[in-house]
């Protein structure tokens, strides 16, 4: 009996440590590229972009150095109308009535306001072997009103090292790849977040301080893979991100971060955390590689795994169905579409040369299904890129 009880308040302890652990969820970059493209190009993702995507994507043709790849993108419809509610706030004929008020119409509209931003760098040798660091942030603020809203800000820096093996069989070719992260997390609390309408009243009466906004932060390690094969043009892809072991994260303020004192940032904490998984499948095909009409189209999902278990299963892959389609001419200059769970995107980009420079219109889904509660944007990109 005695170790039947040790056993049942071990599992319960278990238990209750793993229901408190804090989930994190990934921070991909919104990029231009794959946001043209309805959020498709992780499954399939080349080069440098599967620091983000597909692990097997670094078994490229060639070699390929990013000394620099920043993105930025805004969580606001790029309306005529919006478009001169931020031009008044940048040079200051916007008065502090107005800028609540088109905050309030913003987060009511479009069920979100904010922005985020990624930079990286990396090399993905010929070989398969891939170095790189990124850094993403997204600042997101939601909520049915401008007094109940939420501020959730989260950012993450990676180091990551990774490897893909191409291989051959007739006219049937695999790539299979994994790589590994050691990261820095650092996020406000993801259920509670901060008020977001105390923060914009403070910044517009000049009285903020970040020393209430709490954070919290840690490092870890973590795993992604994922597998490619094709025969032709057709391609079929899987790819399995943020496998990681739980980590430990501690509290800090926004105010250290504002101070620059580095030293206030935990490298260990007490309360758990933990990143969730997240799987992909994909189909693309890809016509005329590298010729001077390439058009190429994906279709990806997000968890096919839950769809074994689906009672609906038309409604739950289209709940989860990113398309897009991208046409490159003359080799420089590419034109983007897509559908992003029911939401249309366009986006286009220019390669010239080692300077690649992108941008995108977006809409994405928040809601539990397409056309529930859609979130638009804008996104920019450019690169100094070497190869491809």
């Amino acid at each position: 009996m005695k170790r039947k009880a040790i056993i049942v308040i071990l599992l319960v302890t278990a238990l209750a440590a793993a229901s408190a652990q804090i989930q994190f969820s990934e921070i991909l970059p919104k990029d231009a590229r794959s946001m043209g493209m309805g959020g498709t190009f992780h499954v399939f993702s080349e080069g440098y972009s599967s620091f983000f995507g597909n692990p097997a994507g670094f078994a490229g043709a060639t070699s390929s150095f990013t000394l620099a790849d920043v993105s930025a993108w805004a969580y606001v419809a790029p309306t005529s109308e919006n478009l001169g509610r931020v031009q008044g706030i940048i040079n200051g004929t916007a008065s502090e009535t107005d800028i609540l008020g088109y905050a309030s119409d913003w987060l009511t509209r479009n069920n979100g306001l904010g922005a985020g931003a990624s930079v990286g760098g990396g090399w993905v040798g010929k070989q398969g072997i891939a170095i790189g660091v990124t850094l993403v942030t997204d600042e997101v603020a939601s909520g049915d009103s401008l007094l109940g809203a939420k501020l959730v800000s989260a950012t993450q820096a990676n180091g990551i090292i990774g490897f893909a093996y191409p291989l051959h069989l007739g006219p049937v070719w695999f790539k299979i790849g994994a790589d590994g992260r050691v990261f820095y997390r650092m996020q406000s609390d993801p259920t509670t977040g901060w008020p977001f309408s105390t923060i914009l009243n403070d910044v517009l009466s000049d009285s903020f301080s970040a020393s209430s906004l709490d954070l919290l932060g840690g490092y870890g390690f973590a795993a992604d893979a994922g597998v490619l094969f094709g025969i032709g043009p057709v391609m079929l892809g899987f790819t399995a991100r943020d496998l990681g072991l739980a980590f430990n994260v501690g509290s800090f303020t926004a105010q250290d971060l504002i101070d620059n004192n580095i030293n206030a940032l935990p490298l260990a904490g007490t309360t758990a955390a933990a990143l969730t998984p997240t799987y992909s499948a994909g189909l693309g095909i890809r016509l005329f590689e590298n010729q001077k009409f390439e058009p190429s189209v994906y279709a990806e999902l997000d968890d096919p795994i839950s769809l074994f278990s689906s009672t609906d299963i038309m409604t739950d892959v289209f709940n989860s169905l990113h398309a897009g389609a991208q046409l490159r001419l003359l080799r420089f200059i590419s034109v983007r579409g897509g559908l992003n769970k029911g939401w249309y995107s366009v986006g286009a980009g220019l390669d010239l040369s080692f300077l690649e420079i992108d941008a995108a219109i977006f809409t994405e889904e928040l809601g539990l299904s397409p056309g529930d509660k859609g979130r638009s944007g804008l996104s920019v990109q450019a690169a100094i890129r070497f190869g491809r």
